[in-house]
């Protein structure tokens, strides 16, 4: 394998690069597989890959996190919930979420029938119900158990209940910390009333993620068209406040930089409310920013690699979570296709095409990633989407120090609105010019998603780096990918 690699020298022997696909296998079966066969496997493979560090072949990434991740799945705590009526007990460890008919409240520290059972429980109840973060429950409720069976995770949502009886309520303990990024959250969506008007659930979900406001006829034309993401707080926001903030502080002081990038992510994330998918996005940036700091050589896919395997180490189950596929598709796409994007069409690397390039590749590294997630996407919303990702840094940006601002000087901060203002018609034009009844394409099949992320990587400067690269071969692949996703 090392002749071969040093022949021809692929993908530049970045082992971080192979640690992908075995980060990738090792999280999926660390889901699935009991305990026995997790350890006897993650014991093998972390054995190989150790050998091949000590022989020094660039390959040795891939076995290492298989074996470590097959190791982390056998240690997870592992429950199967019988679906049933239970006498349920827990602590709401996040701001309930209202729609129109109901609530629903994530339990922590759950019991059923005064049995304590591992992860969170995701309670249904009715509308009216007034809960808050903090607060402990008892009830009756009808447990319905997770379709992935028994999932081994210490924070994932392993099953689901609705309510089927009055609800006692009492004070709880819960994290003070949350619970004042939730009040700061609170404040902060008081002052983005006040900005934005009728468009301010909007601009609460790209702010903070909380979609609760946003009416339900907006929330289909922003799924419709591919660009529900934007609602999110995800890697996207994530990467335009930390770049933003490397911009304004340019220089060769790294240790710099990353310190401060690292104080803002940390306040970006409380002010989301530390919501997971801000958490992890921020996690993945600092651990990007980290890179940087200890190599001089910028190998923005090493550490893609890196933060990818890290992350799944401290719960596998973040597979399973749209958001987080998301963050990293979005930011495959940009380091992958930014400049084959600009090659192709013979584009100039500064301003204008430098940015589009950029949400050219963040949308095609998440659009088979959001058809899976959201179901169907439109083809015309397909085509709209790269038109609105540009947007986003011009909403961000000015929305957050207009929030930030408006306790302190109201007219300052409605003078700076003005922008994301029409950022927010602008986006909301383009998210209901897609059809209710267009062409829409299916959910994408695993091996398409191979394809497609693989002819990504074929594509970028990262594949064949020292010869000729035949670009042909990885938009082949991207094209392959395509056609087994809408045709098959």
């Amino acid at each position: 394998m090392e002749d071969w690699l040093n022949q021809h020298r692929y993908f530049n022997e970045r082992p971080m690069l192979w640690g992908i696909p075995g980060a990738l296998a090792g999280a999926f079966l660390a889901l699935r597989l009991g305990r026995g066969s997790l350890l006897v496997l993650g014991l093998l493979a972390l054995a190989l890959g150790v050998f091949l560090l000590l022989g020094g072949r660039a390959v040795y990434a891939l076995p290492l996190f298989l074996g470590l991740l097959l190791l982390r799945g056998a240690i997870l705590p592992h429950v199967t919930v019988a679906p049933g009526e239970y006498e349920v007990t827990g602590t709401v460890v996040d701001a309930p979420e209202h729609s129109r008919n109901m609530t629903v409240a994530s339990l922590s520290r759950v019991t059923l029938n005064g049995q304590r059972v591992p992860g969170v429980l995701e309670l249904t109840v009715p509308y009216d119900a007034d809960l808050s973060y903090g607060e402990a429950l008892t009830l009756t409720a009808r447990v319905s158990a997770d379709d992935r069976g028994a999932v081994r995770s210490l924070g994932t949502v392993l099953y689901s209940a609705e309510a089927a009886g009055p609800i006692t309520v009492r004070p709880g303990r819960a994290s003070r910390l949350y619970g004042l990024a939730l009040l700061w959250r609170e404040k902060l969506s008081t002052s983005a009333d006040a900005l934005f008007g009728e468009n301010a659930g909007i601009a609460k979900g790209m702010l903070f993620g909380d979609r609760d406001d946003v009416h339900y006829l907006t929330f289909l034309a922003f799924r419709r068209s591919g660009m529900l993401h934007l609602l999110t707080v995800s890697g996207l926001h994530v990467g335009i406040v930390c770049g933003a903030v490397l911009t304004l502080i340019r220089g060769r002081r790294r240790w710099l930089r990353l310190l401060l990038s690292a104080l803002v992510l940390i306040l970006f994330c409380l002010l989301t409310g530390l919501s997971p998918a801000s958490v992890r996005a921020a996690c993945m940036m600092l651990l990007v920013r980290s890179a940087h700091l200890l190599d001089r050589q910028d190998d923005p896919i090493s550490e893609i690699g890196c933060a990818f395997a890290l992350l799944l180490l401290i719960d596998p189950a973040f597979l399973l979570a749209s958001g987080f596929r998301l963050s990293f598709g979005a930011i495959w796409g940009l380091c992958c296709l930014r400049k084959p994007v600009l090659e192709l069409f013979h584009g100039s690397d500064r301003g204008i095409g430098r940015l589009l390039a950029g949400a050219v590749g963040v949308f095609l590294g998440m659009m088979p990633l959001l058809s899976i997630s959201g179901g169907e996407v439109s083809l015309l919303g397909v085509l709209l989407s790269p038109l609105a990702l540009p947007a986003a840094p011009l909403f961000l940006i000015p929305g957050w120090l207009a929030v930030l601002l408006c306790p302190l000087l109201p007219w300052a901060a409605k003078a700076l609105a003005l922008l994301p203002q029409g950022v927010l018609y602008y986006l909301t034009t383009l998210a209901e010019l897609v059809p209710a009844d267009g062409l829409t394409l299916p959910p994408c099949s695993g091996t398409a998603l191979i394809l497609w992320f693989t002819g990504m990587l074929f594509v970028s400067e990262y594949f064949l780096p020292n010869r000729a690269r035949p670009a042909w071969l990885g938009w082949g692949l991207m094209m392959a990918g395509a056609l087994v996703w809408f045709l098959f």
